[in-house]
């Protein structure tokens, strides 16, 4: 199984890239707290939280290796959304004044976890790459009032 996304925002990959490579950046669209290293060969860790999330009131960390970092073009990693590990990959492609932004994830078995963390996460990065495009286009940050 896998998810795939893709949206076109107007800002320059630079601008998106950097969004992808910051904790600062993953803090305004998507989690409550995250921690990044990336070293130059771009490569490292990212952990994400988030606080009282979703309809339990959850408090929910996970993540795992930026596998890729490839300036203004790739940025790639792991976390454990079901049973193992999945991949995140972020391509990220010039079109126009814009950035065509590709989002796949892959490693989902067919277990009952499994398909249910997949669907769970085809739903939340559809609205995670809304609120990415929110972000960069109009400097709307994502806060905890307006989380579901």
């Amino acid at each position: 199984m896998q998810i795939h996304h893709q949206t076109y925002i107007k800002a320059n990959p630079e601008k998106v890239y950097r969004t992808l490579i910051t904790a600062e950046g993953w803090n305004a669209w998507f989690t409550d707290h995250t921690s990044l290293y990336l070293n130059e060969n771009g490569e490292g860790k990212i952990t994400f939280s988030w606080s009282s999330y979703g309809v339990k009131k959850e408090n929910i960390e996970d993540g795992g290796d930026i596998l890729t970092a490839i300036p203004n073009k790739l940025f790639v990693f792991q976390w454990s959304p079901g049973e193992g590990k999945t991949t995140v990959k972020f391509e990220l492609e010039q079109v126009k004044e814009g950035t065509l932004l590709l989002l796949e994830e892959t490693g989902y078995t067919t277990s009952s976890k499994d398909l249910s963390a997949c669907i769970g996460c085809a739903t939340g990065w559809g609205e995670a790459m809304t609120l990415l495009k929110m972000y960069l286009e109009y400097g709307i940050v994502c806060k905890d009032d307006y989380r579901f």
